[in-house]
């Protein structure tokens, strides 16, 4: 009796969850495309190349595998690692890859990390022929992640790092020979250059953020569990989307302007949405004044404005 109840709730919370990211498709894909002027400095560049492998762990990739039956099997026959990983690469694999990378980069603003790496990665597969595979950290993390299943092993983010650099000295001669094959090509900065929108000959708009991350990750982290997912996407609207000046600037005719016109016209939203929006804002409201973050008298007169909205 237990176990058909915790199925059933884990059904409902699976299909929660889907319809919750179909909805965020429906408002990313409806809101107006910007010119995007993120920076690309080496150093940038960088954290986002090495960040790319955590992309296998997000939700739309967590059952994504490259076959863990048929990786037993090669396991067992005297074939490379190498050679195993491009056997598992098959077209199929391969099409379900970009699929799924197209529901992550459309669920988020095409400003945030998990878009631009999900699309640098899609850049990366259609260009195979001259990005090749094995040199795509997103797959090299599926291949680790199928190959600890099926030694019943556990890979995490925490053990990914580690697990990447074993990767890359255990097959350290081929990967060095495949970089000495690749120069004089496409620079590697060319992987998050799709469409010209993240890099740019020119010197990038510098704008100064509406709040300082240090501040947003402490507020996060006051949030209930059960609300982060959700608080995160209606404050990733209001803050990345609609790109509010810094919080000194702040007043009642912004926010009124935000929920009354520009989050009605851009983002489609269902009364739900308006509802968890309004209690988004307010709890990112009262927190910033709880750290005299806020201008003067902007707390309370907010506030009766949003209840009354």
């Amino acid at each position: 009796m237990a176990k058909k109840r915790k199925q059933k709730k884990t059904g409902m919370l699976k299909r929660q969850k889907e319809k919750r990211q179909k909805k965020m498709i429906r408002r990313r894909k409806a809101m107006p495309k910007k010119n995007s002027q993120q920076g690309g400095s080496p150093q940038q560049l960088e954290q986002l190349l090495n960040t790319l492998p955590t992309l296998a762990f997000e939700p739309e990739l967590t059952d994504l595998n490259m076959g863990e039956e048929k990786l037993r099997t090669l396991l067992e026959s005297e074939k490379t690692e190498i050679e195993i990983i491009l056997e598992l690469l098959t077209e199929e694999f391969i099409a379900d890859l970009d699929q799924r990378l197209e529901q992550l980069e459309s669920a988020h603003s095409e400003k945030s990390i998990k878009s631009v790496l999900a699309k640098a990665t899609r850049h990366q597969i259609e260009n195979s022929d001259k990005i090749p595979h094995l040199s795509n950290p997103v797959l090299i993390a599926l291949f680790l992640k199928t190959r600890s299943a099926v030694e019943g092993e556990k890979l995490d983010l925490n053990s990914l790092p580690a697990a990447m650099e074993e990767f890359e000295k255990r097959n350290h001669d081929f990967i060095q020979e495949l970089t000495k094959q690749m120069e004089g090509s496409e620079k590697d900065d060319s992987i998050l250059e799709e469409d010209g929108e993240l890099l740019d000959e020119e010197k990038p708009e510098e704008r100064t953020p509406a709040i300082e991350t240090d501040v947003y990750k402490k507020f996060m982290k006051l949030v209930p569990p059960e609300k982060q997912e959700q608080v995160e996407e209606d404050l990733e609207v209001f803050l990345v989307d609609f790109e509010p000046p810094p919080i000194s600037e702040w007043d009642s005719e912004l926010i009124k302007n935000f929920l009354g016109k520009w989050f009605l016209e851009n983002a489609n939203p269902l009364e739900e949405d308006l509802v968890s929006m309004r209690e988004s804002l307010l709890s990112l409201f009262k927190f910033l004044a709880k750290e005299d973050l806020l201008p003067d008298g902007f707390l309370n007169t907010v506030s009766k404005s949003i209840q009354n909205s």
